[in-house]
């Protein structure tokens, strides 16, 4: 047997190795995972619900989404919010526990870069535009744009469509 051919190879080498392949399969997958910031319990979502890359934050209310219901890229849903009227830590920590749902409609369309404060009321098969940033109800079927946002028009649909 002729040991001359052959190479020590250092663990770091394997990591090296192992992440070098990884690495890029990780990134795409994390690059269209949602950020849940809070009691994830809080979060409840319909059937065929795709939230890419959203950061849905939690602590201070639920958020729920209806079914075939999709958001855009870096879309927010933020339930948070700090007094005002502290300053300093204690502002920071002064984060309510309740209060501030956030309530999306079924067949909802929130696009790239929305962000939706609560409590707001999300009605179904509302189209949210791009950057748009809402606080408050937005009525079904209708499309919502602008900023601050205004309802453009009502949408509407044959009495034959039918719901995918």
């Amino acid at each position: 047997m002729n040991l001359s051919n052959w190479r020590y190879l250092s663990p770091s080498h394997y990591v090296d190795a192992l992440f070098s392949r990884l690495a890029p399969r990780l990134r795409v997958h994390l690059a269209h995972a949602p950020l849940i910031w809070g009691d994830a319990s809080r979060l409840s979502k319909g059937k065929n619900v795709h939230l890419v890359d959203a950061i849905i934050n939690l602590r201070s209310g639920h958020v729920t989404i209806g079914d075939n219901s999709f958001l855009g890229h870096g879309v927010m849903l933020l339930t948070g919010k700090h007094d005002i009227a502290e300053r300093g830590a204690a502002r920071h920590a002064s984060v309510p526990k309740e209060g501030r749902d956030i309530t999306i409609g079924q067949g909802v369309w929130i696009a790239s870069g929305a962000i939706i404060v609560g409590p707001c009321e999300i009605g179904d098969n509302a189209v949210i535009g791009a950057g748009v940033v809402v606080t408050g109800h937005i009525e079904a079927n209708t499309i919502c744009t602008g900023m601050p946002p205004r309802q453009l028009k009502a949408l509407e649909y044959s009495s034959d469509a039918k719901d995918a």
